[in-house]
């Protein structure tokens, strides 16, 4: 999210393919916007009943546990202890690479908050690079490859943010041959980097190609299936994405349904060259309204229809209460603290959360949820989801705990039965299962995969 100079690339795209993009709006009527809510709210809100189906189905597997003896006979009556240690699924946020490479007592509290909440991380380093003088991206660049390598040993899967955005005045007016050699010298420097490209999983090729659309008016849109497949030769098992802005938020914009019908546009003609696009981000930034869940569930259907991986890439919110000036400034209401958030606001932040989460969960498409930061001490809006500057858990933090860590949580114990066999239903995702039987205990690793998964444990005689 950031300043944009033109919020129309239509005319690029149109260029492109040569034919009109219907700008058709995903529903009837325009999303419905409540001042303070959201629709969806209520407890007995029909969504909740279905996405819950979907989360049932489509996010937990059957967990078989299968005892024996050295010689193969069914082990009965053994204790079985069943914990996940891991999700399947990534719950992850951006993080800060000073923070993460900080010997301060900060940059240890970030760590171990970072470490409790989320498994997985996006690494904002890379676009910045550009900027910057040698000497400052030298800077930056060895700084990004300190926190990658911190997070290759915590185990934490990444992904790399970003490779192509929008350019700085000085830069975009220069020659359409002096961009493009620009855009892959920047391509080049980042993932093909082994230190980056070979450590991080996944990639923002593009980001924001509807609010800023210069470098497409330079170079048409006809440019952007070779930077990913630039992106490919880099990186052959990295997944590679395009990342937009306002399509499962910020709906109470007039142009929302024309952003929607664009990006489906782009998605269907990088597929069209052959481009390789695994998936597509939605950033999800949540500023001065709150989208209607059931919208945000029919969007995420449209596109899923595309056959691509879905994100949140970005969340956040930022809200302001109904008798606040709406035509103020955006860096004064948005990028300056501002006064505490008031109790209500803060549960209307914590059920939206836990609404939109579950939602994007239930979602058999997408693959991960990522916050835009979790911590008020180091947010662009100075109000991160889950923590308070002084590290204490915000109503959201609460509520992003209860479903992450609990409902969407296993532990399970029992007994095996005469067969040897311990059953149980789980979300996906690494486990530990415990096995004893008399003196002899034994513990081993396992993956629940879908449509399930069968643990074949030996017992040694005692």
């Amino acid at each position: 999210m950031h300043p944009t100079r033109d919020a129309s690339c239509l005319p690029a795209l149109l260029l492109v393919l040569g034919r009109p993009v219907a700008a058709a709006d995903p529903s009837p009527q325009p999303p419905v916007i409540l001042q303070d809510s959201y629709v969806g709210r209520e407890p007995d809100a029909p969504w909740r009943k279905d996405a819950e189906a979907r989360i049932e189905k489509h996010r937990k597997g059957d967990l078989v546990v299968r005892v024996a003896g050295p010689g193969g006979a069914a082990v009965p009556d053994a204790e079985i202890s069943v914990r996940m240690r891991r999700h399947a699924f990534h719950f992850g946020t951006q993080v800060q690479k000073d923070l993460l490479i900080d010997p301060s007592g900060t940059g240890e509290l970030y760590r171990k908050h970072f470490l409790e909440l989320f498994n997985y991380a996006t690494v904002n380093a890379f676009y910045y690079m550009q900027w910057k003088t040698p000497q400052q991206a030298d800077k930056t660049r060895a700084e990004a490859l300190k926190a990658v390598q911190w997070l290759q040993g915590k185990g934490i899967p990444m992904r790399g943010h970003v490779l192509v955005w929008y350019f700085k005045d000085d830069q975009i007016e220069k020659t359409p041959a002096e961009i493009r050699a620009r855009v892959v010298r920047h391509i080049d420097d980042c993932i093909g980097n082994p230190g980056f490209g070979g450590a991080i999983g996944e990639w923002d090729v593009q980001n924001e190609p509807f609010s800023n659309s210069d470098i497409h008016r330079k170079l048409g849109l006809e440019a952007m299936p070779g930077w990913f497949r630039l992106a490919r030769q880099h990186a052959p098992k990295a997944r590679l994405f395009l990342n937009e802005a306002g399509l499962c938020s910020r709906m109470h914009d007039k142009r929302w349904a024309e952003r929607v019908a664009f990006t489906e546009g782009v998605v269907r003609f990088l597929q069209e060259k052959g481009a390789p696009i695994d998936g597509l981000g939605l950033q999800s930034h949540h500023i001065e309204s709150l989208a209607p869940l059931p919208e945000v569930l029919r969007t995420l259907d449209r596109f899923a229809a595309l056959g691509v991986d879905l994100q949140a890439t970005e969340y956040d919110i930022r809200l302001l209460p109904s008798t606040a000036d709406r035509k103020a400034d955006f860096q004064a209401r948005w990028r300056t603290p501002g006064p505490p958030v008031p109790p209500e606001m803060e549960r209307l932040e914590a059920d939206y959360l836990r609404d939109y989460l579950t939602a994007f969960f239930s979602c058999p498409s997408v693959t991960a949820f990522i916050l835009w930061g979790f911590w008020d001490g180091k947010h662009w809006l100075h109000n991160a989801p889950l923590l308070r500057k002084d590290w204490t858990l915000k109503p959201a933090g609460e509520a992003y705990r209860e479903l992450v860590f609990r409902r969407w949580w296993t532990e399970a114990e029992g007994r095996t039965g005469a067969d040897g066999t311990f059953a149980t239903r789980g979300f996906l995702g690494d486990y530990e299962i415990a096995v004893k039987k008399g003196t002899a205990v034994k513990t081993v690793p396992a993956r629940l995969e879908r449509p399930g998964t069968t643990v074949a444990v030996v017992l040694d005689a005692k």
